[in-house]
């Protein structure tokens, strides 16, 4: 390694978005090498999230342990947190180096000369088409950037830039390249994943057309997308056989009062139609939602609670809201108590388990495909395509397809599995 070249550690906070732009950076090293530890590191590349105000609490603590633990380490930070904390971290020199999202690819100048470097939020699109995906049997695939929704509690718009999308062509390439390296299941992602090539008249429907030629894929996921983004052409090519059997739908709520004041546009009667439209496909289906935001009195818990069972959800990515500075939210009344909270997600979570363990008990002769990722002792395991981990006793190799006939859920909720064929 030349005497200049720096061992370069990349910590990645938050989502399947940053986690595709830390693959950006990595493939933009140039002469410096990434390495496996902190430990083994010179400099560390802090991809951060700014999603909530406990995100970057946790960012600034994962700096504070780097500084005691490597004192001499030099540190450059990135990401979303870039606009809400970035500069306060750099002057209390915390930080050796900055640079937000749009100078991701410049990566090697930063790690060969740390410095300040923010420009003005705008437009910017990687061009990078990268070769692996680190440390993963399955690759995220960014098709678009940006969002242009204006939800109450969410700071993201503001970090992230306008809504904008890769060109099919590009995503078509990218993808091409990461088959080529092995890689056989890809999940489309984004900061708001539906609103893929709104910009220029096209639409999801058009870019899966596309994908479902190439030579290689054997499944596509798609990443959240809102409710008023699952159109009639998406609905036609989710059926597709490379396609999962599972979406994310992003409801946030279930009580239309609270939609309101969450500055949604999707309402729980338009929701559930499209759900059930969905179910009937015979997918499962799973959705963010946020928990404890002010104005949740018990009444609108119950009637929301209510709606919610009346839903076929198989899976929940609960929050407990907390205040995000510098989000029109974050200005009213915090009126639910966090353990009011507490109890109301457990209710959530509950209802959810059973109506995900009533889906598997409903099929117990349908066959599941499982791609492993992981083997540890005489375990392996592995999402199938309702986006469900298997557990399988014996030996199998993480990048392995195996097939699934008999299923049955053990007292924690988890899903085992035996194969009948490889």
């Amino acid at each position: 390694m030349p005497s200049s070249a720096r061992r370069v550690y990349f910590k990645t906070f938050g989502c399947r978005t940053n986690l595709f732009d830390t693959q950006v950076m990595i493939a933009r090293l140039g002469k410096h090498r990434r390495v496996e530890s902190e430990a083994q590191a010179d400099t560390v590349v802090i991809n951060s999230c700014t999603v909530t105000n406990a995100a970057d609490s946790g960012v600034r603590s994962y700096i504070n342990r780097l500084r005691r633990r490597y004192p001499g380490i030099t540190i450059l930070f990135t990401g979303c947190a870039v606009q809400s904390q970035g500069e306060k971290l750099f002057e209390t020199a915390q930080v050796d180096g900055l640079f937000d999202h749009g100078q991701k690819e410049k990566i090697a100048h930063f790690i060969t000369a740390p410095q300040r470097s923010v420009e003005p939020l705008g437009a910017h699109l990687d061009e990078t088409l990268i070769e692996r995906f680190e440390g993963r049997q399955r690759a995220f695939v960014k098709i678009q950037e940006g969002c242009d929704f204006r939800c109450s509690y969410c700071i993201i718009p503001s970090v992230r830039g306008p809504a904008r999308s890769y060109t099919i062509e590009h995503i078509t390439t990218q993808i091409t390249r990461l088959v080529e390296q092995g890689f056989e299941e890809f999940i489309l992602t984004g900061t708001n994943t539906g609103s893929f090539g709104r910009e220029r008249g096209e639409r999801m429907a058009d870019l899966l057309k596309s994908l479902f030629k190439v030579p290689g894929i054997k499944r596509l996921r798609l990443g959240s997308l809102e409710p008023s983004q699952v159109d009639d052409a998406l609905m036609e090519q989710l059926t597709h056989p490379l396609m999962a059997r599972h979406l994310h739908i992003a409801l946030q709520h279930t009580s239309d009062a609270m939609l309101a004041r969450m500055n949604r546009i999707n309402r729980f009667s338009v929701d559930r139609a499209l759900l059930d439209r969905i179910a009937q496909e015979g997918f499962t289906i799973g959705s963010d939602y946020i928990v404890g935001f002010p104005g949740e009195s018990d009444a609108i818990f119950d009637e929301a609670l209510k709606n919610l069972q009346a839903l076929p959800l198989t899976h929940i990515h609960l929050f407990t809201y907390s205040p995000r500075s510098g989000t029109p939210a974050a200005r009213l009344k915090q009126d639910v108590d966090g353990h009011l909270a507490a109890s109301r997600r457990q209710a959530i979570e509950a209802e959810v388990a059973r109506k995900h363990r009533l889906f598997y008990e409903s099929r117990a002769a349908a066959p599941l495909r499982v791609l492993i990722e992981r083997q540890e002792a005489n375990i392996a395991s592995g999402l199938d395509q309702y986006f469900t981990r298997i557990w399988i006793e014996g030996a199998h190799r993480p990048g392995e397809w195996v097939s699934v006939d008999r299923f049955w859920p053990d007292a924690q909720g988890r899903i085992w599995g035996s194969v009948c064929a490889v």
